[in-house]
């Protein structure tokens, strides 16, 4: 049983609890351009609605979903993703300040369309093929309110959706007359993508529009250059050229890869993301798509075709030009690969080489293994068992006996200062 104390306590707890979601949710609102406010008929005066009063997501399709941050978002809608379709939903939903409203702005129809393109927060259920502007769903304003969200299932690879300069369609999958790929940048490096929540509140027009900016980046780093193998004693030794950070500003470093007998496992790494990357000793820093990978990315698939499961090194700096790979075994012949990552955990193309670890000789390795044993010449531990001659002896003691004398002399010139 509780006293009167104690449930006082545990009401005001969850009273700041509840208080700190909302607030959470309502900064979450504003993640890309999602505070942006246009002029709006939804409503007069104090009941009019503005971009404030919803928090926009994407959302994780797990259960429960869960929204991206915006540190995975902005690494989120890379080539990998795209390649696999990976599943996301499109959500917006009423914060406390929009339910307030909702009973007070007399809206019973119109309709809110989600429309994928920049500068389409003029667009609604018409623009399916609209100049650049790509319907994704759309409900009655009227069902939005009293349920207070709108969920829509999609996918990264629609979300990574390339407009040309003139409109058309050239990725997400569709064939068009545009000239790019799908999941493929046809300019060369990354580029944004906005989502528009766009309200007609019955006029007609769109009266609130809420845009959501993404990132885009389905373009790899380059490859690095110059890259060498060197055996050691159980390890080997890559060394390579930098990717040029003036023209690669999003390179996030590099990584190796490598495999025993070209084939075989090296370090204890297990799958994660479906295969996408993998955790272990090191994990991997970058994403594939297994779908596009032979044998799901798994062991089958090598170094060459980047298995997230041969990676045998720590994610390492962009200013890296060298690692070395340890605990290997000598004598076996390793393929190794290393990979430029860039912000987005896109990776280069694999540059394979070959390499053995060897047994490093120490000095006593050289000398015991003489022929026969002991008979290096040279060096400060070479021992003779040659007899000296009288000759060199007396030598010798001259050399010895000028010297003491040397230094009696130097002693009684000390004593005298």
């Amino acid at each position: 049983m509780f006293d009167r104390t104690s449930l006082k306590s545990a009401l005001a707890a969850a009273v700041v609890g509840l208080l700190m979601i909302a607030a959470a949710g309502r900064a979450e609102a504003q993640t890309g351009t999602g505070g942006t406010t246009l002029t709006g008929t939804g409503g007069s005066g104090g009941t009019a609605f503005a971009a404030a009063d919803f928090f926009v997501a994407i959302q994780q399709q797990t259960d429960p979903a869960v929204s991206l941050t915006t540190f995975e978002l902005s690494r989120f809608f890379n080539k990998a993703n795209c390649d696999c379709s990976t599943p996301v939903n499109v959500f917006i939903a009423l914060l406390s300040s929009g339910i307030a409203k909702r009973a007070k702005a007399g809206i019973t129809t119109g309709l809110l369309s989600i429309v994928l393109g920049a500068g389409c927060n003029a667009y609604d259920s018409s623009a399916q093929v609209a100049g650049g502007c790509l319907l994704i769903a759309s409900e009655p304003v009227l069902t939005f309110l009293n349920q207070a969200s709108f969920t829509v299932p999609t996918d990264a690879r629609t979300l990574s959706t390339y407009f040309n300069s003139t409109g058309v369609i050239v990725d997400g999958g569709t064939s068009t007359t545009g000239t790019a790929t799908a999941c493929t940048s046809p300019i060369g490096q990354a580029f944004n993508s906005t989502v528009n929540f766009n309200f007609d509140f019955g006029t007609g027009t769109i009266g609130l529009s809420i845009p959501f900016t993404l990132q885009i980046d389905l373009v790899p780093p380059p490859a690095p250059t110059g890259v060498t193998i060197q055996g050691g004693d159980e390890a080997l030794v890559m060394s390579w050229t930098a990717v040029d950070q003036a023209t690669t500003p999003d390179l996030l470093g590099y990584q190796i890869l490598c495999s025993r007998a070209d084939k075989y496992q090296v370090f204890n790494e297990s799958p994660a993301d479906d295969g996408g990357t993998s955790t272990g000793p090191f994990g991997s820093a970058f994403q594939i798509c297994p779908k596009t990978t032979p044998w799901m990315g798994g062991i089958d698939a090598g170094i060459e075709n980047l298995s997230p499961l041969f990676v045998c090194s720590p994610q390492l700096s962009a200013q890296a030009t060298s690692d070395r790979v340890e605990i290997l075994q000598n004598d076996i012949t390793y393929a190794a690969a290393v990979v430029a990552i860039d912000a987005s955990g896109n990776p280069s193309q694999p540059v394979i080489r070959y390499g053995k670890p060897v047994k490093t000789l120490s000095f006593y390795d050289v000398y015991r293994d003489q022929t026969p044993q002991g008979g290096a010449t040279g060096g400060f531990c070479a021992i003779t068992t040659a007899h000296p001659t009288a000759k060199t002896t007396a030598a010798a003691l001259s050399l010895l006996a000028v010297a003491s004398i040397g230094v009696v002399i130097t002693r009684r010139r000390r004593r005298r200062r």
